[in-house]
């Protein structure tokens, strides 16, 4: 682990969630004062970048960028959900009070934890009013999802809600792919509705379990095929 990138990226975050000031030891400052060139073509270089990013009209009304967090070695697991609600803004990260939960209990439900999925937003800025994002937004923040899967390179990507297909399907709508497993280039996505989505259509839990069911399958003939 390089420390002083890891240093950086802590104190990046606390100043994107509002903090102004933390006391530090010289021994830090020195650290921090250190000449250590970042990779341009690094999964760091590209949080740095995104977490400062206006390409839309969104960085007007986010208190911060929401990057995702989890595992980041390679061939692992992710999760793409829609894009921030008013807590997930608040405390900048992803799945936040009772939708987390639902997530953590859907996850249950198939034997897997929300801790080993990478889990970020498709669109990763908050909206006026929680009202979905609008097409321009959507292409703005296409190209920072798009390298974040390819530094990240999960094997198995699980979909929730209706923009990621939008941006990851060239826009078709969730309806018409969910419950099935699409390809981009070498990386697994498979497709299904958004927890708070279900806590909004209690009616549409038992299609999510089949759904997730699917899921499970094809996460054990990826990772448990012996």
């Amino acid at each position: 682990m390089d420390i002083r990138k890891e240093l950086i990226k802590n104190l990046f975050y606390l100043k994107e969630i509002g903090l102004q000031a933390i006391p530090i030891s010289e021994a830090i400052k020195k650290l921090l004062q250190q000449e250590v060139p970042l990779e341009e073509d690094s999964l760091f270089s590209l949080q740095n970048k995104v977490l400062r990013c206006v390409k839309c009209t969104l960085h007007r009304v986010r208190k911060g960028v929401v990057w995702g967090e989890g595992p980041t070695e390679p061939n692992g697991l992710m999760i793409i959900s829609e894009y921030p609600d008013r807590d997930e803004d608040f405390y900048g990260k992803p799945f936040i009070g009772e939708v987390g939960n639902l997530l953590e209990r859907m996850l249950a439900a198939i034997n897997l934890k929300r801790e080993s999925f990478f889990i970020t937003h498709a669109v990763k800025c908050k909206t006026p009013g929680g009202r979905p994002p609008e097409q321009e937004e959507i292409e703005a923040c296409k190209p920072h999802l798009l390298k974040q899967i390819k530094h990240l390179k999960p094997k198995l990507i699980l979909a929730l809600g209706f923009t990621p297909p939008k941006v990851l399907l060239d826009g078709k709508n969730l309806t018409l792919v969910r419950g099935k497993i699409f390809k981009l280039k070498e990386i697994n996505i498979f497709f299904t509705y958004h927890p708070s989505f279900v806590l909004k259509n209690p009616g549409i839990k038992r299609a999510v379990w089949e759904d997730l069911q699917k899921f499970r399958k094809f996460y054990e003939e990826m990772f448990l095929a012996s």
